[in-house]
């Protein structure tokens, strides 16, 4: 970096002369947008993203993702140019994708020690578990949904019905907005206990299931198997024990971190108490 000096108005102005520190696209820096280094690493990672055919040229993949990074990077700083990267709903989301990729990272940092489960441990749990292998069933089912009301106590009513048409009578008495079609379960994503007290009810007994805000009213209209099993099952029995042992790794460390932290909640967003019901349980 050198300076070149000048007389002005007989004061001494230093002009910084810059050329010699600008960023160059050199070793692990592939290239520099408005002096904004794009990294190696960056472009492998945009790779990583990408679907390659078999036998593709290496190069001119790194070329097309290294553009990618590139048009990415410029709509950015347009962006930025007009303002965005302060408005509350970018410093919303963007805490919001940090905070997901934290987690996802931690997730597979933690499932690097889960260890592989044993051919014993495999065999016992695919008999133990015939609704995701031997005994897999495709049914086909009638079924009514809507969201959990604000008032979920409201849904102990349906206790009471015993037919689908008693089910769509009673939500249509409580007000609860609710489709009625016909679709497709698999046992292996229903998992062997909320399928064994499915089969424990009478024929025809609707039956509940509540996830993540949806609650489900159905009967099963007729069924197909389609067994997993030999084989086949032994690989997914491994990673189905694996992500259990990473579900109960992740919910351990949670556990050790609420009860280190201090949590203040506005009123009207406290947690409910410790056993409510959101939805009535199958069955």
């Amino acid at each position: 970096m050198g300076t070149i000096r000048t007389f002005r108005n007989g004061l001494l102005i230093a002009v910084v002369v810059l050329a010699g520190c600008q960023k160059e696209a050199t070793g692990q820096v592939a290239a520099v947008v408005n002096g904004d280094e794009i990294t190696l690493q960056e472009v492998n990672a945009e790779m990583s993203t990408m679907q390659l055919p078999q036998g593709v040229d290496k190069v001119q993949v790194q070329k097309a993702a290294l553009q990618r990074v590139i048009d990415r990077r410029l709509l950015a700083q347009a962006a930025r140019d007009d303002g965005l990267d302060k408005t509350p709903e970018f410093l919303v989301r963007r805490r919001q994708l940090e905070d997901a990729l934290l987690v996802q990272l931690l997730s597979q940092r933690v499932g690097r020690s889960v260890a592989v489960p044993d051919a014993k441990a495999i065999d016992a749990y695919t008999k133990q578990n015939p609704a995701i292998f031997s005994g897999r069933t495709i049914f086909t089912i009638d079924r009514i949904q809507f969201a959990v009301p604000a008032d979920p106590t409201k849904l102990k009513a349906l206790q009471g019905d015993h037919s689908m048409d008693a089910v769509a009578s009673r939500l249509q008495q409580l007000g609860i907005e609710f489709n009625r079609d016909t679709g497709q379960m698999d046992s292996a994503q229903l998992g062997q206990d909320r399928l064994d007290r499915i089969r424990s009810l009478p024929a025809g007994e609707p039956f509940v299931l509540a996830d993540n805000g949806l609650v489900t009213v159905a009967v099963i209209t007729g069924s197909k198997p389609l067994p997993i099993e030999g084989d086949a099952a032994r690989p997914a029995a491994v990673q189905l024990l694996r992500n259990q042992s990473l579900t109960a790794a992740m919910q351990q460390r949670l556990a050790a971190q609420k009860a280190a932290a201090k949590i203040k909640y506005q009123d009207a967003f406290s947690p409910p108490a410790s056993g409510s019901a959101n939805a009535p349980k199958p069955g």
